[in-house]
């Protein structure tokens, strides 16, 4: 095996945990922005929904309004998402990297690590040139658990059930990871 593809086989092992006080690249910190971004929008328009609307207008606008949110947020050279282990939309279920990251989160939170500081960054180099990969850790807020826990109220489940039928995302419990925003940055 050549060295170039021993060093890219392993940063897809191996991607760098953001921890201590290294610098990020400059497209991290604007992942990180894009994220937050994504996560203030959308908790700003699922709070007003269940505020005038309940769970149900939640989950109602979380189905349109986040695939709309993340295309907003996304732009240029990024591309926004969510994505988990357990997914509700099929739409957003994890690629490979994805899903070994996620396991890495679950791992970390298992050895007590608080979710809220957990993210990764990566960069893979492909026949479309250098891409950066980013994901930040989504822990399971008390406001998650109405939609995503165990106990979910009957109007509700049937709201779900219509909306997303193949929904594997309830269960969770305060302070789970929930799932990760997920970024690619064309670099």
């Amino acid at each position: 095996m050549s060295v170039r593809k021993l060093l890219a086989a392993t940063v897809m092992i191996a991607p760098v945990l953001a921890v201590g006080d290294a610098a990020a690249p400059e497209w991290v910190e604007q992942a990180r922005q894009k994220s937050a971004q994504l996560g203030s929008s959308l908790v700003a328009e699922l709070r007003e929904a269940m505020a005038t609307q309940g769970p149900v207008g939640g989950v109602e606008i979380c189905n349109t309004r986040a695939p709309e949110i993340a295309h907003q947020v996304s732009g240029n050279r990024f591309e926004v998402s969510r994505t988990a282990l357990r997914v509700r939309n099929p739409a957003n279920a994890p690629d490979d990297w994805e899903k070994m990251v996620l396991r890495r989160f679950e791992q970390s939170m298992e050895r007590g690590v608080n979710p809220a500081g957990l993210e990764v960054w990566d960069v893979k180099v492909d026949g479309n040139g250098r891409i950066g990969r980013y994901m930040k850790a989504i822990p399971t807020g008390q406001q998650c658990i109405v939609c995503h826990g165990d106990t979910i109220a009957p109007p509700l489940k049937e709201t779900i059930q219509r909306l997303y039928p193949e929904d594997q995302a309830t269960g969770f419990e305060q302070g789970d990871l929930r799932g990760a925003f997920s970024v690619k940055v064309n670099l």
